[in-house]
């Protein structure tokens, strides 16, 4: 006797733009929206000045393809160092965990703008000279300090995240790794199959919110004047009496920074939002860091 095959159930696709979604955008944009015409209606300014476009639409472009380019160099560096540290701090070799344990701590413990301000001015000091010789060779030093000083802040968010994997790694019951084992897996395949994909699922919600605030510390390096629209912003409205445009212009400028801040860290946010509805089970929670 024939009996049909069961039927094949498929995980329902997210989407990144869903009613809600939408909806959602949709009241941030009319809110946005009505407040900048409170503002510039109480404040005497218009962000959209065609001359203040002219004057600070280059100043403001270059500023941020900086903050893109300081962003798209500190997260995945802090990702995936956050990702080994973490697998390091559950580690059992007592010489390995000492070490990271060490590492997270310190970072955790420092102020992120402290960190930048000291990779900038000693952080070429700390490079070897081979290295300098063989791969810096060429690179002006004020490049090399600025990317030191972006480095410390990849640093500092990888402490945060290394503690976030670390408690996704343990939020997965041993036993289901000896359930693994005694199916025939090696060790390296229970935990490509096994513990990875669920410690993906419950990093992801704290991630998004590390990875938002990494993506407003990049702000920091206009203490350094690393490029990145802060500094640029700054330096154009240091000099907006001098060069004679209307003073207005500085609630125009500092708007369209917000904005732009706004921009990243909701995409950001958005998108692991989309990567944890797709791959959540439902009952599978993290411990606590």
């Amino acid at each position: 006797m024939d009996t049909a095959a069961p039927a094949r159930t498929e995980r329902p696709r997210a989407r990144l733009v869903t009613p809600t979604t939408a909806l959602r955008g949709a009241e941030i944009a009319a809110g946005a929206t009505l407040a900048i015409l409170f503002f510039q209606e109480f404040l005497q300014f218009s962000l959209f000045d065609p001359n203040l476009w002219l004057a600070y639409g280059p100043i403001f472009l270059g500023g941020l393809g900086g903050t893109i380019r300081f962003i798209l160099l500190v997260i995945p560096i802090s990702v995936i160092l956050g990702f080994f540290l973490g697998w390091a701090r559950i580690s059992l070799h007592r010489v390995l965990v000492w070490p990271v344990t060490m590492f997270v701590d310190f970072f955790r413990g420092m102020p992120p703008l402290v960190l930048v301000i000291f990779a900038f001015l000693f952080g070429d000091d700390l490079i070897p000279q081979a290295i300098k010789d063989r791969l810096l060779a060429g690179i002006p030093l004020r490049v090399v300090s600025v990317t030191a000083a972006a480095l410390a802040i990849a640093f500092h968010s990888a402490a945060y995240q290394a503690e976030i994997f670390r408690a996704g790694f343990q939020s997965v019951p041993m036993g289901q790794l000896e359930a693994a084992q005694a199916l025939g897996m090696k060790p390296w395949q229970a935990m490509r199959w096994v513990v990875l994909p669920q410690t993906f699922r419950l990093s992801l919600p704290p991630l998004g919110n590390e990875l938002a605030v990494v993506i407003k510390d990049t702000s920091l390096l206009a203490a350094v004047a690393g490029g990145e629209i802060v500094s640029r912003s700054q330096n154009f409205a240091g000099t907006l009496s001098i060069s004679g445009y209307p003073v207005e212009w500085l609630f125009a400028i500092w708007t369209a920074v917000a904005i732009s801040y706004f921009a990243a860290t909701f995409t950001v946010t958005r998108l692991l939002l989309v990567l944890e509805r797709r791959f959540h089970t439902p009952g599978l929670e993290a411990v606590s860091i």
